[in-house]
Formats: C-alpha cells, structure tokens, sequence
C-alpha cells in the first residue's frame, strides 16, 4: 500500500526537494546495502565510475528510490550466479548517464515495451511498481531511461540525467 500511495502521490504532485548532490556518493550508498545479499546469492557487483562526483540537482531520496527499484530488478532477474556492472558517465556535456547491467535472464521486446506499466510483472509476487516509479521519479528529474535487453543474455537500464534542471 505504501509503494501505491507513493506512486500516486509522486505521479499528482510531481513535488521533489531539489539540492545539489553526487550520483556517484547514492549509488555507491545503495552498492554498500545490497553488496551482502547480494553476495549470498552468488551476485558479483562491480562499479566504474568514470564520471565522479557527478553533481546533480537532485530529490535523493527519490533518486535513491529509483536507483534502488532498478538494482534489485537486476538481482532478481540472475537466477543462479551472475554479475552486476553500475557506471556513471558523462553523455555530452549536459548529461550524466548511468548504467546497471546485469547477466540475468533478459527480456523480449515485448517485455521491454510493457515493463513501464503498472501492474505488468514477471514475478509471483509483487506489483509490478518497481519499474514504474523509477521512471516516473527519473522523469521528474528532466531524464530518461533507455533498456537495452536480449532474452537469457542480460539487461541494461541507461538513466539520462541533466545536470542543470530543465523547467
């Protein structure tokens, strides 16, 4: 209910509590959580932050929440051992990309077209907000998502992000 009541609220308000941040310092936060269960199930995570401290406006709880929805997606989609690769990049001079592969199951084209819409979920149990909200908080950041993924080959989410705000 409280992922719900969050998605609906974000999706009216649209309300984030800007300051100005490091990509790079919230992702390195989340790796810090789920490193250990990761671990326990034979999850390698491996980051390259090219681009760093990567100053963003940014709400970070929000962001984090983004970020977080992604990475355990990732983790859920590697069913025995696998590996997860995060990097932070510059595209452009205006732009601060990152990027969460994972050596999972992959997606179809249709699974990729559908996984933005609440409610479509793979899993017997869950929502099928994850994915959703993570989007909806990236877009009220100005950025993007772009997936990339071939069936039983992996996945990669590429998160756009603007280093100025775009009103």
């Amino acid at each position: 209910n409280g992922i719900i009541e969050e998605f609906l609220t974000f999706s009216k308000s649209r309300r984030l509590e800007l300051s100005n941040f490091s990509v790079t310092e919230v992702l390195q936060k989340i790796v810090s959580l789920i490193r250990e269960e990761a671990s326990t199930r034979g999850i390698t995570i491996e980051t390259k932050w090219r681009e760093t401290p990567a100053l963003i406006s940014m709400d970070i709880n929000k962001l984090q929440q983004a970020f977080l929805n992604i990475i355990k997606n990732a983790m859920e989609s590697i069913t025995a051992e696998g590996k997860i690769f995060i990097t932070v990049d510059k595209e452009g001079k205006n732009y601060i990309v990152v990027s969460i592969s994972d050596t999972g199951c992959g997606m179809t084209t249709e699974e990729i077209e559908r996984i933005f819409n609440p409610e479509y979920t793979t899993k017997e149990k869950g929502l099928g907000l994850g994915i959703p909200l993570a989007c909806e908080i990236i877009r009220g950041h100005g950025g993007d998502v772009r997936v990339i993924s071939r069936k039983d080959k992996g996945t990669t989410f590429e998160v756009v992000l603007p280093r100025e705000r775009f009103n």
